[in-house]
């Protein structure tokens, strides 16, 4: 069997079991789609006044509590509870506390139900950073992941924790009329609309070195002089990452020296080497990363 033909009856490295030709491979290579999201036409009519996304009139009439951080993610990093720090409320300590402590009820039950594709594709990053960030030997492993869901997540963890007044700068909670500035729902739906400088970026120039960690960090990015919303920053277990949300000149913001929507991420542990690949549906080049794998008790 040919390596072309044994990869199209193999399982899809993106995780569905499927076989590859059913999946994600094409006749250019492995490539996963973006999910489709319509938070517009939900089958309802209404605005709950409690939910961030009420200007689409497709609410429902009650509030969930939506984690912060996607549930799935939180169980990658704890089994039931997580220690916490950095949010306005803690005052500058830190506490651990179960998942359900970690809720807002910022949006309605049914676009947070809609918004569940993008909960499970932010578990699965966590999962591939999890997997090749901690076997350090062995065959290589491989994963693939759509980089459009990848910063929908992103922007996702931003809109919620920016509602629920958990982003501050030196104690004060930024400013509330980011959903609608930032087009949050418009860049949530269409995966088409995030046109450079817009989207993800790998922070760390080249020969950087990865710590696997098994936490998220996250801040607000800030425009320069006025101090307004524009993105968000986040250590995602020791990979720091940067989400641009609105057309900004990144010179000078530190986005100038990362790497803009990578196609993929190589981990070098040194016995072994896995692969992330990210797939994205634009008209760009997009280079591939590698980083240097470093243990965590070299550098405690």
């Amino acid at each position: 069997m040919g390596e072309a033909k044994r990869k199209r009856a193999a399982p899809c490295i993106c995780g569905t079991g499927l076989p590859a030709e059913k999946c994600c491979w094409t006749s250019a290579g492995y490539h996963k789609k973006p999910q489709v999201l319509d938070l517009h036409n939900t089958g309802l009519t209404g605005s709950h006044n409690g939910c961030y996304m009420r200007a689409t009139n497709g609410c429902d009439t009650k509030l969930s509590g939506e984690h912060l951080i996607s549930e799935g993610v939180l169980g990658i990093l704890a089994d039931e509870q997580i220690e916490v720090s950095g949010l306005p409320w803690l005052k500058g300590k830190s506490k651990t506390l179960g998942f359900q402590a970690l809720t807002a009820r910022s949006l309605c039950t049914r676009h947070n139900s809609l918004l569940s594709p993008i909960d499970a594709a932010g578990a699965d990053f966590f999962q591939a950073l999890q997997s090749c960030g901690t076997t350090a030997s062995g065959p290589g492993l491989r994963f693939l992941l759509s980089g459009h869901d990848i910063e929908r997540w992103m922007l996702r963890s931003l809109a919620i924790f920016g509602v629920s007044r958990n982003l501050a700068i030196d104690g004060a909670v930024i400013d509330q009329q980011f959903i609608d500035r930032l087009r949050i729902i418009e860049l949530l739906e269409g995966a088409a609309l995030w046109t450079r400088p817009l989207g993800l970026y790998l922070l760390g120039g080249p020969g950087h070195q990865f710590t696997q960690r098994a936490h998220v960090q996250l801040a607000p990015l800030l425009r320069k002089g006025d101090g307004e919303l524009i993105g968000i920053t986040m250590n995602v277990q020791g990979l720091d990452l940067a989400l641009l949300a609105t057309n900004h000149d990144i010179a000078g913001t530190g986005l100038d020296r990362g790497f803009y929507r990578p196609g993929s991420v190589a981990f070098d542990m040194g016995y072994a080497r896995h692969l992330m690949m990210l797939s994205w549906n634009d008209a760009h080049q997009h280079d591939g990363v590698t980083l240097a794998w470093q243990s965590a008790t070299m550098v405690e």
